[in-house]
């Protein structure tokens, strides 16, 4: 487990103010392209196809980028990393608002793609070191509310911003956003992080463990059954705008639920059987889609609580599954498989309620990809002490006297073994 750093430990609130702003900025651009769908279609002529291409290519660096990404945010300097990261963003968000045509659409989505992951990869490391040892479960809940609340947010505004400003102004308008938050990034992070890829640091066993490896299999397969549910879920509900509205019950949950799951992961500890329950309460909830036995809001809301208490839990555990040296690289090792999940996971839901008629068998294949999900949980520190031991990190600090609650990792009660 990376010990608090000297120089992030101070300002880690607002290092969290820093991060909810810049990946605030992250979400509503990514979100920016469902609701003007008909404003593209009508502009440029575009088919179903060449929308959901434009959706996509945002995802596509992460794919074939986070794992080197992540390694490289475990070097380079923090805040001129961001500074890079924030740049790329820009230029990508104005190059989709002023594009003449398609092909500039999509590149600036590819661009805004990369600038977005490497902010992404970034923040995740800088909020893992910055809350080592204390409230990092609370911090990740934050963290990960974000994103649901950029979606909503977009989604509200889209109509008055588009009356007000145009789609180019509204787009002009996301990207401002950016520029914002640059200054408060270059205020919270310093250029370097003490400490950081020092030799004390450098672990002597392999980069992927079984603990890391087991947490990208359960994010994937996580993210393949969520996506699936926000891409179908409003067929399935019925279709039509009280659709929408019951599938957009999902984001406000999370957004509620994902700060409190890491106030009682902090408080209970073993982030990895919060883990393994998220898992297994989406697998009832797929289940419950499958027979009919759950109504639409119901399972709506419950898939809610499993994305706050799964996103929770996976982004509380890299730093105790890696060393210091190597939280970047683990966040970009589960960030590739997240959208190999995301990407995947639709695609084959879809072709099976093509071939085979039906939600049934579709919502039934994710729920037995999330029960595959829950088993791999099986190999996670559910115990506190495997996870050391793997990833040879640090001893934990000890627990503070005069308070019950513990200041290291809570799936790091125990010291880890030599080596």
């Amino acid at each position: 487990m990376p010990a608090m750093q000297p120089d992030l430990a101070p300002r880690r609130w607002l290092i969290l103010a820093s991060t909810v702003l810049s990946f605030f900025a992250v979400g509503v651009t990514f979100f920016a392209v469902p609701p003007l769908i008909p404003e593209l279609v009508a502009r440029f002529g575009l088919s179903h196809l060449a929308i959901g291409v434009l959706m996509g290519a945002i995802s596509v660096p992460a794919v074939l980028a986070s794992i080197p990404l992540g390694s490289a945010v475990d070097r380079w300097p923090a805040r001129a990393t961001g500074n890079a990261g924030l740049g790329l963003m820009l230029a990508g968000a104005l190059l989709f608002a002023v594009a003449p045509g398609y092909t500039a659409l999509v590149v600036g989505r590819l661009l805004f793609g990369v600038g977005g992951l490497v902010v992404n990869l970034l923040l995740a490391r800088l909020v893992s070191t910055a809350f080592a040892g204390r409230e990092l479960a609370l911090a990740m809940g934050i963290f990960n509310a974000v994103y649901p609340a950029s979606m909503i947010v977009m989604f509200s505004l889209h109509p008055r911003l588009q009356a007000l400003l145009g789609w180019r102004g509204e787009l002009l308008a996301l990207a401002a956003v950016v520029v914002v938050a640059v200054p408060l990034h270059n205020l919270a992070v310093p250029r370097r992080l003490s400490g950081g890829g020092g030799t004390a640091d450098l672990p002597a066993g392999p980069r992927v463990t079984a603990p890391l490896a087991a947490l990208a299999v359960v994010w994937m397969l996580f993210f393949a059954a969520y996506a699936s549910i926000f891409t179908f879920a409003p067929e399935w509900a019925g279709g039509g705008p009280g659709a929408l509205l019951t599938v957009s019950l999902i984001p406000w949950v999370a957004i509620v639920l994902g700060p409190l799951a890491g106030l009682l992961i902090d408080r209970a500890g073993h982030a990895a059987r919060w883990l393994l329950s998220g898992q297994l309460l989406l697998t009832a909830v797929l289940a419950g889609m499958a027979s009919r036995l759950l109504p639409p809001a119901a399972a709506m809301l419950l898939v809610g609580a499993c994305f706050a208490t799964v996103a929770t839990a996976t982004y509380s555990l890299p730093a105790s599954l890696v060393a210091a040296s190597r939280v970047g690289f683990a966040f970009g090792f589960i960030t590739a498989f997240s959208n190999l999940g995301n990407l995947a996971g639709p695609a084959l839901a879809g072709a099976v309620r093509d071939r085979l008629g039906g939600w049934t068998p579709a919502w039934t294949l994710l729920a037995l990809g999330a029960l595959v999900g829950a088993a791999a949980c099986l190999w996670l520190p559910l115990r506190g002490s495997r996870a050391a031991a793997a990833a040879g990190s640090a001893p934990a600090p000890a627990p503070v006297p005069e308070t019950p609650r513990q200041p290291c990792d809570p799936d790091h009660r125990s010291p880890p073994s030599a080596g």
